[in-house]
């Protein structure tokens, strides 16, 4: 029973003082649960009562909200520049899905395409005309927006570059920010990547305006050098976050990677800078030159500047004192040079900066694991180091990137469509057809396999077959059945006393056939399928003939459908 019928039981008693009856059909039901308001619930205009902005807030003043942190855009910038490390993860990150910014062409290559919205339908299957809006969207994504007449490609960002500058932006201020240019019939004809940096929200409460309200009333606005250049309402600007906050006091803006590591960030930029320092001057002095006794100064001078010129390090580093005394002797400070390698606290700064973007240190060629222990992964290839990392931070990145462009972009074009990348999971052609063999040998038939490339079924339903041994012999054991009853059927409807004689083989007047005993069929009167049957019986029974006289081993292909 399903839940009306479940409904129906409980309720019969109430409902039969509107229906006359308890028994109610599942039409009247649902039509019943929408008047009582325990149908599908509908929009509402119900305006939200909560708070969702800080009304003290003095960061405001300006006609809008700035980011309520110490660290600026520009700290944040210089930040993701200084550090090598953090460099070089946005670097390989956007390297990384800049792969899979252009149309999938091969089946198992990196890309991103057009699909059907539905996921229930795995299939996801496209007529003809679907299938030319979806390369029409795919065209328009490639060129940033739909080309003006003798306007070429060249002449805008492409998608490659338009994700690039995305992914930046993302990993180094958690904001996105792209501006979107429509037609004279307001429909999206083109985006363009903004300085995310110069993007603030305005101060207006979005939550509490009508949806008409809210896609005309200005929504964000571009500074520069405090000064507001430029206003856009919600259909004329995408600000995307990828680490969203309820937090009252954030004003919408996002938790950077960056701003999460601001103290491992300082941490590590002290330790490089002392390292650095080594070779510069004024830093880390070998030792004293004590001239004992009493030397005029003029010679110490002239001494000094020999010793200087000759024995001074790099960049002027490792600047010897020289002092008068009654002997020359050399006073060592400094012992080992561990004191300026800090190797395991920058190992230990750099694992847990990895560890906020969500990457693995062999990504970006640092050992991963503990120092001096031996990596499996290290020696794995490109696919493997990918398969373990694209889980912590590659996939979510991802997934953001497609959800934009979905709710900013797709779906305002159509919204049957939607984004999504191809290839991060694809298998290697050869290790999906190992899948497949397993496959064909356990629970799909042959003309499944076949029609996943696109291939057509084998002749005479071969292919409606399974490659496994218990299926087969359960298979020959069904037809032997089959053909028994059959046979016994036959001889139960001949006539008494006519046995080994007559029958369809006896020749009558003219060579023509007798007619078949009482009781049994003629063969135009024999049902379709079971006709259908008898020919793939005898195939079967050739096939095998063949086989046999061949030294052949029989395999799937060769037996008929049910």
């Amino acid at each position: 029973m399903g839940l009306l019928d479940d409904i129906r039981t409980a309720a019969g008693g109430a409902l039969s003082r509107f229906t006359g009856g308890p028994d109610v059909p599942a039409e009247d039901m649902r039509e019943l649960l929408a008047k009582a308001g325990l149908g599908f619930p509908e929009a509402t205009e119900e305006k939200p009562r909560g708070l969702y902005h800080d009304p003290y807030q003095v960061i405001d003043w300006g006609g809008w909200r700035e980011r309520p942190s110490a660290l600026t855009y520009e700290t944040l910038r210089q930040m993701a520049y200084k550090n090598t490390v953090i460099a070089a993860i946005i670097s390989l990150r956007a390297n990384q899905i800049g792969q899979f910014c252009r149309p999938q062409q091969g089946k198992y290559d990196r890309g991103f395409r057009i699909i059907k919205r539905d996921r229930r339908d795995r299939r996801k299957t496209m007529t003809t005309e679907e299938q030319k809006e979806a390369m029409a969207i795919e065209r328009m994504f490639e060129t940033t927006g739909v080309l003006l007449p003798g306007e070429k490609a060249a002449d805008r960002d492409s998608f490659v570059t338009f994700i690039k500058k995305g992914v930046r932006d993302i990993l180094t201020y958690d904001q996105w920010c792209f501006e979107k240019i429509r037609d004279r019939a307001g429909r999206l004809s083109r985006v363009q990547a903004l300085p995310s940096e110069t993007i603030r929200p305005a101060v207006v409460d979005q939550e509490y305006l009508d949806p008409a309200e809210r896609q005309t009333r200005v929504s964000h606005v571009q500074v520069y050098e405090e000064t507001v250049i430029a206003e856009f309402s919600p259909e004329q600007l995408t600000w995307s976050i990828m680490h969203p906050r309820s937090d009252l006091r954030v004003a919408q803006f996002g938790f950077s990677p960056i701003e999460q590591l601001v103290h491992l960030v300082t941490a590590w930029l002290y330790g490089f800078e002392y390292n650095q320092r080594f070779f510069s001057q004024g830093s880390a002095i070998k030792g004293i030159l004590n001239v004992k006794g009493a030397i005029p100064d003029r010679q110490l001078r002239a001494f000094r500047r020999m010793w200087y010129s000759q024995i001074t390090g790099v960049t002027n580093a490792w600047r010897t004192p020289i002092l008068n005394s009654d002997d020359i002797q050399w006073q060592s400070l400094h012992s080992t040079n561990r004191e300026m390698e800090f190797s395991a606290w920058m190992d230990w700064l750099t694992k847990l900066t990895c560890a906020v973007f969500g990457i693995d240190p062999v990504e970006i060629n640092f050992q991963y694991g503990n120092t001096g222990q031996s990596n499996s992964l290290a020696t794995a290839g490109q696919e493997e180091k990918l398969s373990e990392s694209k889980d912590k931070g590659l996939r979510p990145l991802m997934d953001h990137l497609a959800d934009t462009l979905n709710r900013h972009v797709v779906w305002e074009i159509n919204d049957d469509f939607e984004f999504s990348w191809a290839g991060l999971d694809a298998k290697s052609e050869e290790s999906e057809r190992e899948a497949r063999i397993k496959e064909v040998g356990a629970y799909r038939m042959v003309d499944e396999v076949r029609a996943d490339d696109d291939l057509p079924p084998l002749p005479d339903g071969l292919g409606q077959a399974i490659n496994n041994a218990t299926w087969m012999q359960f298979y020959s054991q069904k037809q032997g059945e089959k053909q028994q009853a059959e046979a016994a059927a036959q001889q139960g409807a001949q006539p008494p006393g006519e046995e080994g004689g007559g029958g369809f083989g006896d020749e009558g007047d003219e060579g023509a056939p007798e007619p078949p005993p009482e009781g049994m069929e003629s063969p135009e009167e024999i049902p379709e399928d079971e006709e259908e049957f008898g020919k793939s019986l005898a195939v079967l029974r050739k096939s095998l003939r063949r086989r046999a006289e061949n030294g052949r081993v029989v395999t799937e292909f060769d037996l008929p459908p049910r």
